[in-house]
């Protein structure tokens, strides 16, 4: 079997910013805080929801509890993808690699799921490794080994906007190529790329083949 790909999901597949925003800044209207601009949000997304929601409570001067998690939630998962976009070209590498490829996201799995079947991709992208599926996430490296194991691959490539997704990789022994069009910064990285012929050129270097 060739090397297996293993997808970040926000700001590396997908442009979710906005998206993430909009339902933070619900959560604040209901809780009578005010907004913040979509920048701040931002720089709280990657370590999952918690972190999330306790950052942009806590910045917008208000308490953070489970209860506004759990709002946020509810929220999202009716209203993934309102103005979510994948980042160009990413589909058609997604849908023309010639290798197994998963998802690893520090996103929750139902979400994740969700939001990849608004976007076209959650058929050929069905092997899912969300934050909450195994009690640990990412930078651990179990999210990106159990998503080698459902493909069945002994090998794989990490590819990622993040330290995070650097710093799993590491911990699991698998190379990974940072974009530099996400979220993060992903320091470290073994390949950096800026666009997505550049991406697929790096994955050819690791063996990762193209359909067409």
């Amino acid at each position: 079997m060739s090397r297996a790909v293993l997808w970040d999901l926000d700001g590396t597949l997908a442009d979710t910013a906005a998206d993430i925003a909009l339902t933070v800044n619900e959560l604040l209207d209901h809780l009578g805080l005010p907004r913040l601009a979509e920048s701040r949000v931002r720089a709280f997304v990657g370590d999952g929801a918690r972190s999330l929601i306790d950052g942009c409570v806590a910045a917008a001067g208000g308490a953070p509890a489970p209860a506004h998690v759990a709002w946020f939630m509810t929220r999202y998962r009716a209203f993934p993808c309102r103005e979510a976009r994948v980042y160009p070209g990413m589909a058609d590498l997604v849908h023309g690699l010639d290798a197994p490829q998963a998802v690893v996201t520090n996103k929750p799995e139902a979400v994740s799921r969700a939001l990849l079947a608004a976007l076209g991709l959650g058929e050929r992208l069905n092997v899912v490794i969300g934050g909450d599926t195994l009690p640990v996430r990412k930078p651990h490296p179990a999210p990106l080994l159990e998503a080698m194991a459902q493909l069945g691959a002994t090998t794989a490539v990490m590819i990622g906007d993040g330290p995070h997704d650097v710093h799993g990789a590491r911990a699991a022994g698998v190379p990974v190529i940072g974009v530099d069009w996400g979220i993060g910064r992903p320091d470290g990285a073994d390949v950096r790329v800026a666009d997505a012929p550049a991406l697929a050129e790096a994955l050819a270097r690791y063996g990762v083949g193209r359909y067409r």
